[in-house]
């Protein structure tokens, strides 16, 4: 089993098929299936997606990388991009907003354990916990998502 691995793609949303590729195998070499895996596919896809559009503005010369590190105490996918960042700390919850920004943030924030940016927001860094989910810790996560789902539902019929 690999404890670290690495990947380079193109700045295009056409690689997320790689990314899902990348992490299935990770997630087959350490047993992770379930609700687990897909937590983490979707919140690296999410991750994968803004480098993309939002760091790299979608310039297919530029590349994202994502590394994965097997810690101590769970899993660790850090995804960055060749853009000029952001400030990881004035992003707008979409949950308290009319507006659909920062949606993929508040999706890598709500499925996995710990998320941190670095680089002046160029690179996100998200840890998944293995060994400590539990029904409470999936309970919640389900609870958070149909909330949010409640409201992008509730949203669109006012349009």
């Amino acid at each position: 089993m690999e404890r670290y691995s690495n990947i380079k793609l193109k700045s295009v949303k056409s690689e997320l098929n790689k990314v899902v590729a990348f992490i299935e195998n990770i997630c087959d070499q350490h047993n992770i299936f379930n609700n687990y895996y897909g937590n983490i596919v979707t919140a690296i896809s999410e991750a994968f997606i803004n480098a993309v559009e939002h760091g790299n503005k979608n310039d297919s010369t530029k590349s994202v990388k994502i590394h994965f590190e097997v810690q101590d105490d769970g899993f660790a996918f850090c995804v960055s991009d060749e853009g000029e960042g952001f400030d990881s700390n004035n992003i707008a919850d979409p949950t308290e907003t009319e507006s659909i920004s920062g949606t993929g943030i508040y999706l890598m924030k709500t499925l996995s354990d710990d998320i941190e940016f670095h680089d002046k927001g160029r690179t996100v860094c998200m840890k998944f916990l293995i060994s400590s989910i539990n029904k409470e810790v999936a309970d919640n996560r389900v609870n958070k998502f149909k909330q949010f789902i409640k409201k992008g539902v509730n949203q669109k019929t006012k349009i």
